[in-house]
């Protein structure tokens, strides 16, 4: 511990003296580097499990908002419709690789039969 812990921890502890921003990301950087959950560290440093909450939030926005690239660029990509619709309204894979589909057409009795099959 080095006399800017110190500092830190005193500061901290006492709850009637306000926190500057340096010392929020201070101790928010020692935090991550502890390994401890938030829970341990703010237990083991005097301080408010929320208040800790807090300034590592803050702090990870800042580190996000310094290292943001530029939003993506979009291009829309108009296709051409189909030539001809599909006519088929279901289809099952079966385990032997093939493929049945089904029209609108296929009459309900037929499709039950089918299912009950499978």
């Amino acid at each position: 511990m080095n006399a800017s812990d110190e500092v830190l921890t005193a500061a901290a502890v006492a709850k009637s003296l306000p926190v500057s921003a340096e010392e929020k990301a201070q101790w928010a950087r020692r935090f991550v580097e502890s390994g401890l959950s938030l829970r341990e560290f703010s237990a083991q440093n005097g301080l408010g499990y929320m208040t800790l909450w807090r300034w590592v939030n803050k702090a990870r926005e800042q580190e996000v908002g310094a290292t943001d690239s530029p939003p993506p660029a979009f291009t829309e990509i108009k296709l051409l419709p189909a030539v001809e619709p599909a006519r088929w309204v279901a289809e099952w894979s079966l385990p032997n690789g093939a493929v049945l589909r089904v029209s609108k057409e296929v009459p309900p009795a037929v499709l039950e039969q089918f299912l009950r099959a499978c």
